[in-house]
């Protein structure tokens, strides 16, 4: 029983590797693929940096007109953006990393 499951296991490890293909895009869907990717990447970067302006202006407003709870909220979306672009900047090194 034991020398059966042993058997399997070494089976199962010595199986020939399983081939591993570059990924490739199809014909016809570069360009378009391409630009819309474009699109998404401005996008992404607009709103990031129009989070931080908004997060730094209501702390800086929160602070100058004593309400706690305003700059609490620019605090959160101050870091969200910093969180955003840390993600961007992650993601876009891991997506250029696998395609090329």
């Amino acid at each position: 029983m034991l020398a059966h499951h042993l058997a399997d296991a070494i089976h199962v490890v010595a199986a020939p590797a399983v081939p591993n293909p570059k990924a490739s895009v199809p014909p016809g869907v570069d360009k378009p693929l391409e630009q819309l990717l474009a699109y998404v990447k401005w996008g992404v970067l607009f709103i990031i940096i129009a989070a931080a302006f908004v997060g730094t202006a209501a702390i800086a407003g929160g602070r100058a007109l004593a309400h706690h709870g305003s700059s609490k909220i620019g605090t959160t979306i101050l870091m969200s953006a910093f969180g955003g672009a840390v993600l961007y900047v992650g993601i876009y090194a891991l997506i250029t990393s696998v395609t090329n």
